[in-house]
């Protein structure tokens, strides 16, 4: 999956070369979003990752966009039930430098199992709202303007977010974003803290679908008989970005509950989504 190269002053390959060799400025001692003295979990005093400057996380963005709208539907993690949780796809990832966990949205609680490498960076989706010119609504749109709002309106609600590391809560925010053009934090009890990042495109960028997504039902029909297909794209997101994590085993959990909007039923976003990874660094 490409994004348009143009996006930015710098290369996404740029981007993820500086989180490898830490050339970004970063303030070394940010590690006061974990609660007490139990850092351990972050790698030395390496959190490039939490310092990104705005240009930087717009190509992530981007770039998550385009894997997650690739993911195929068969792939997608199955949701905690009783009996006790599928094994499927337990471990739904994009490897790199900056690894990303998945868009738990619809997707209610449910956990993974991965292995990932050392200095690796993780990129999390609270709550992702993102459009491109092929979708049903929005088929050949040329307005940025009316892409990026249907991102924005994809987001709308009144959204509570929680994350943790190693049980050590890093994150815990609450926005009413009913109106998305005018946000309003009703609580922020880690102010301040790097690890929560609101990040919106404000150019398009290219969006790569294929017919096997489980995004592919949203798209105008026929416009995927030729897979993969490329649009423009818009995106927001209320994310986490953790900095890499030390060797060993950690645990990363990220929860959010949307409300104000109705159910789904009625084609409001109303959810609570409870997402689990088992990381062993190597």
């Amino acid at each position: 999956m490409k994004i348009n190269a143009l996006l930015g002053f710098i290369s996404l390959s740029t981007v993820l070369i500086l989180f490898n060799h830490g050339s970004i400025l970063a303030n070394g001692s940010n590690t006061t979003a974990i609660n007490g003295n139990n850092t351990t979990a972050i790698n030395g005093n390496n959190t490039t990752a939490v310092n990104l400057d705005d240009a930087q996380l717009k190509m992530l963005l981007a770039d998550y966009v385009n894997w997650d709208t690739s993911l195929p539907d068969a792939k997608m993690p199955t949701p905690q039930s009783t009996p006790p949780q599928s094994t499927v796809n337990q471990c739904v990832i994009k490897s790199g430098p900056v690894v990303y966990l998945v868009d738990p949205f619809s997707r209610g609680k449910f956990n993974q199992i991965c292995e990932i490498k050392s200095e690796s960076s993780l990129l999390f989706p609270f709550f992702i709202g993102f459009c491109d010119n092929g979708g049903a609504g929005n088929y050949g749109e040329q307005s940025f303007q009316k892409i990026s709002d249907c991102a924005m309106d994809s987001d709308k609600g009144i959204v509570t977010m929680e994350g943790w590391v190693d049980g050590n809560k890093i994150i815990d925010i609450k926005v009413d974003n009913k109106d998305f053009h005018n946000p309003i934090k009703i609580y922020d009890k880690f102010p301040g803290n790097n690890y929560y990042k609101v990040i919106k495109t404000d150019n398009f960028f290219n969006n790569t679908a294929k017919s096997d997504s489980h995004l592919a039902g949203s798209y105008k029909e026929g416009v995927l008989s030729s897979s993969p297909a490329i649009f423009k794209g818009a995106g927001h997101c209320f994310c986490g970005l953790v900095p890499n994590l030390s060797p060993g085993s950690h645990e990363v959990r990220y929860k959010t509950t949307i409300e104000g909007t109705g159910g789904m039923s009625v084609g409001g976003y109303d959810q609570m989504t409870d997402v689990t990874y088992k990381i062993n660094v190597k």
